[in-house]
């Protein structure tokens, strides 16, 4: 009777494990694609909702500012509380804001809707990799988690198509309306179907001083940050100066508290460490690379927002192609070699992009997309694998939301520096004009400019690269065993 038990548990775990990862992948798909399905259809909102650059600009990060600032509030919630509770309630918060966002009829309104729907998106960022964890622990996790990435970073670069194709057809409002009934699916399909397996903390304190302080300086500090791409003001000195007191003070706090937000504890792994560290600097290097070519493409070469999202297809199907490949093959090599080897491959796509004529032929450019995306396919799974394989397991939900919040940070700061550059090269005010899609004002500053501003920042980049597979490289010699 008992050798039948243990038997019949077998399938039953595969099916579940399936059904946390066909589920995940919707919710990294869903919440990763909103990020960016915006950007094609900025200049169109702007114009329908009588919206101001300022403004456009908090509609397009302010996304991204939330989830960055309430990633590891909501780990440490998920570990005291049931990751699947939190995962679940990240669908119907996504949902909800998603139709606010669609029937929004200002600019003010669409922006509040955002921040609200990026609640939703925190909270199924900073459970669906903990989930994938508990439920692989050993034998495929790599691939797991692969497809998981895929399927977000498929969702930041497919949404740049599926944004110019939902304008071109159905109107930009359907762009949130198309969110109703996934979020709706998967919350029903969350809270009947997953079960928790690793052990919660119930009885643990929250650290609330220490999300004061830590969403306080996150929230600052990318405030700042956002007004440098503005243009700059006399507040932004303040702002970081403020940002960056509140996280040194909240960094000093946590390693007094009881019950920490984030377990720095967690840094004294070496893999955890030089992971995560490599992770934030591919996300500081070509963070802001999609943004910046889908405006190069409507901008320079006077694409249409459909085409601009077709000409970003290599860097797709690149992605789509090699995670899931890098993924499985990490659970048998290790993560070491793979996830060096895709920031080198990384780096030479970006030097590529430097040197390229954005306004010749496309071929070259169509090479670059597609290397950038081997080598974020061979990075990505392996990489994930490894930090989150390298923490036990009742801390897995501060540790992926600790590996998100690097992510997203580094793609934030990427989109800091990359626009400050090429502020510096168009002149103050000019580049504002082509962000909100006015080519025309573009072509009378000299495509030169903004070309030049580009090849600046994409050098900037590979260097950067360069630096996170030297990062990468020495977190020792990984195996299997080691990443499990």
């Amino acid at each position: 009777m008992r050798q039948s038990s243990s038997f019949s548990e077998v399938p039953a775990q595969a099916r579940h494990q399936k059904t946390v990862l066909i589920n995940t992948t919707i919710g990294s798909l869903m919440a990763s694609l909103d990020g960016s399905i915006l950007t094609v259809s900025l200049p169109t909102i702007a114009r329908e909702l009588h919206t101001g650059v300022g403004l456009m600009l908090w509609i397009m990060m302010g996304y991204t500012v939330v989830i960055t600032a309430l990633l590891l509030p909501f780990g440490r919630l998920a570990d005291t509380h049931g990751r699947v509770r939190m995962y679940g309630l990240g669908f119907i918060v996504f949902a909800a804001a998603s139709a606010l966002c669609g029937f929004a009829e200002s600019g003010v309104f669409l922006l509040v809707s955002r921040l609200i729907q990026g609640v939703g998106a925190a909270l199924l960022w900073s459970n669906s990799q903990a989930i994938l964890t508990d439920a692989f622990p050993h034998q495929g996790r790599g691939f797991a988690l692969g497809i998981n990435q895929v399927a977000g970073l498929t969702g930041s670069v497919g949404g740049l198509l599926l944004g110019g194709l939902i304008t071109a057809t159905l109107g930009w409002r359907w762009i949130f309306f198309v969110n109703l009934p996934i979020g709706a699916f998967g919350a029903i399909w969350t809270f009947t179907s997953l079960h928790e397996i690793a052990s919660i903390d119930r009885g643990e304190p929250f650290d609330t001083y220490g999300m004061v302080l830590f969403v306080g300086g996150i929230l600052l500090a990318l405030l700042g940050l956002t007004i440098v791409i503005e243009g700059g003001g006399p507040a932004v000195p303040w702002l970081l100066a403020s940002g960056f007191l509140a996280l040194v003070v909240f960094a000093l706090y946590e390693r007094r508290s009881r019950s920490p937000l984030i377990d720095l504890r967690l840094f004294s792994i070496r893999i955890f460490t030089f992971g995560n560290a490599s992770l934030f600097l591919n996300a500081l290097a070509r963070g802001a690379l999609m943004f910046l070519m889908t405006f190069s493409f409507q901008g320079l070469r006077g694409a249409s927002p459909l085409t601009a999202g077709l000409m970003m297809l290599p860097l797709t199907v690149a992605i789509m192609v090699v995670g899931p490949i890098s993924g499985r093959l990490s659970d048998r090599l290790g993560s070491r070699e793979l996830s060096s080897g895709g920031l080198l491959v990384t780096a030479i796509s970006l030097a590529i992009l430097a040197r390229a004529q954005l306004t010749g032929s496309y071929l070259p450019i169509a090479f670059a997309l597609l290397l950038a995306g081997i080598g974020n396919g061979l990075f990505n799974s392996p990489n994930t694998s490894a930090v989150m394989g390298a923490v036990p397991p009742d801390r897995r939900g501060v540790a992926a939301s600790t590996r998100t919040l690097l992510f997203n940070a580094g793609q934030l700061f990427s989109l800091a520096l990359s626009f400050t550059i090429l502020s510096t090269t168009m002149g103050d005010g000019k580049l504002s004009g082509f962000l909100a899609g006015m080519s025309t004002q573009a072509a009378s500053i000299g495509h030169a400019a903004f070309a030049h501003g580009l090849g600046e920042a994409f050098t900037l980049s590979a260097i950067l690269s360069l630096i996170a597979a030297v990062l990468s490289s020495l977190r020792g010699k990984t195996t299997p065993a080691a990443s499990t």
